[in-house]
């Protein structure tokens, strides 16, 4: 894509090689010598973003800046400021800048902070998109996906919702097996019916009986008094097994009779209560394998997988996972009070490469101490214990760092980190001798942040020089 820039100096011959480089790397560029001159040209021109030096005749550069973004909030600006004047840099980032860099103007550290911009303008812009795909097309209640497999999952879902049968749903742990549920639930004839859900691998065996079925008061010690089970909490409605496969098989027959007549009986009673119910079952195991080794029921198992579903791993739907990160990150936004959170093509390429055994549920889970983590709206990192993998750093000096087994793990966590963004950052101003704007780009994040961070940790670029 090519950008229109627009530079803004007094220094004509200045202007005029900086438009010639500029335009050398394929931006269409051009020049003015005043402020005026600026304004009747952006009236005129949608300029992609503007070059603008801090001292002009007349209306100076702060001020015109703050008229470019009256005139559109989405300008785009570098200021260009005398060295050592870092409080004018502050105020027109405050005003609206993208960036700023010292005179004199270094070509390539021009070009190199163009090409951040407007990576990170089209960044944004991919954000939007994803949302509106995830509106329109790839959203269906709280699941996301625009992989086939994903796509037939829902319009099986939409064809569900005139029937009333029994359905199995079978994938890893952290596939969404309990949203399809709630989905099957939501879009049916039964939708104003409760959804009552039970995990039958969470409740101990000698209790599982009595949270399904229910009991009489004096039915056992300490039944003091009557308790409604989940298949009668779910009438008219429907109830949700999740992790059937792990249900004892003394307890299966019961259950599957229980399917067939619609009826129970609490325990410590001795009258059948009539039920009207639907089951959805999900588990994360391969219940042939159950079958076959004499733990599962077939009986009970074909009564239940009469529409079987089976949801694909993560691993499996890779493409789904921008518009998965940009679901999850705007509801961290509402959540947070957050404008917008954005993942930058590093955090998208390290997030991408994963193999994510933990499958949405990880990803969802990463994505929120990523956010935690990070410093501003942009999330560029995912640090290493988010995603599970394991770094050797038992010979890397640097970042051998002392730490006091006293502390609370949170504050340990903030302590640690910091220390380390100390001397990350140390070590960059060091390399780039100061250079706000080089270390910036090496460390992939906005001017900014360095900014800030130079302030948290008390660092000053003249000690660097």
């Amino acid at each position: 894509m090519q950008y229109r820039l627009l530079i803004v100096d007094d220094d004509i011959n200045s202007a005029k090689t900086l438009a010639r480089i500029l335009g050398s790397e394929g931006y269409t560029t051009d020049y003015v010598a005043s402020a005026e001159e600026a304004l009747t040209l952006l009236g005129e021109i949608d300029y992609d973003l503007l070059i603008i030096d801090m001292i002009l005749p007349g209306m100076d550069g702060l001020d015109f800046l703050k008229r470019a973004v009256e005139i559109n909030p989405e300008t785009l600006s570098v200021v260009i400021t005398a060295y050592g004047s870092i409080g004018t840099a502050v105020d027109a980032l405050k005003s609206g800048a993208s960036d700023f860099l010292e005179k004199p103007v270094v070509p390539e550290k021009l070009l190199l902070v163009l090409s951040r911009i407007f990576e990170e303008r089209q960044l944004k812009r991919e954000v939007v998109a994803l949302r509106a795909n995830l509106q329109q097309r790839y959203r269906f209640e709280n699941l996301v996906g625009k992989h086939p497999r994903m796509q037939s999952i829902f319009n099986l879902i939409e064809s569900l919702s005139n029937m009333d049968s029994s359905v199995l749903i079978t994938g890893e742990t952290g596939t969404g097996k309990d949203l399809v549920a709630r989905a099957i639930h939501f879009h049916s004839l039964r939708k104003s019916g409760p959804f009552v859900a039970i995990n039958c691998a969470s409740v101990p065996e000698t209790l599982l009986e009595s949270e399904l079925f229910g009991y009489e008061r004096g039915a056992f010690t300490g039944a003091e008094r009557r308790k409604q089970g989940k298949l009668e909490q779910a009438n008219h409605g429907t109830l949700f097994l999740d992790e059937i496969g792990d249900m004892p098989y003394s307890l299966q027959s019961k259950l599957l009779r229980t399917i067939q007549d619609k009826k129970i009986e609490r325990l410590g009673g001795n009258r059948l209560i009539s039920l009207n119910f639907r089951i959805i079952a999900a588990t994360n195991k391969d219940l042939s394998q159950e079958l076959t080794a004499n733990r599962f029921r077939l009986d009970l198992y074909y009564r239940l997988n009469v529409v079987p579903i089976h949801l694909p791993p993560l691993r499996e739907r890779l493409d789904d996972i921008p518009l998965l990160a940009a679901h999850f990150l705007e509801k961290l936004a509402i959540n947070n009070n957050k404008s917008q959170l954005t993942l930058s093509h590093r955090g998208m390429f390290s997030l991408m490469k994963h193999p994510w055994p933990g499958n949405v549920r990880e990803l969802e889970n990463v994505l929120e101490r990523a956010m935690i983590m990070a410093q501003d709206d942009l999330i560029d990192e995912i640090p290493f214990s988010l995603a599970g993998t394991q770094v050797d750093h038992s010979n890397d000096n640097e970042l051998c760092l002392p730490f006091d087994p006293t502390l609370p793990l949170k504050a340990l966590r903030e302590e640690t980190l910091a220390r380390m963004e100390e001397r990350y950052f140390r070590h960059l101003l060091k390399k780039n001798k100061g250079t706000v704007s080089l270390t910036a780009a090496d460390a992939q994040v906005d001017v900014r942040t360095v900014l800030r961070k130079m302030k948290q940790f008390g660092l000053d670029k003249a000690e660097f020089k």
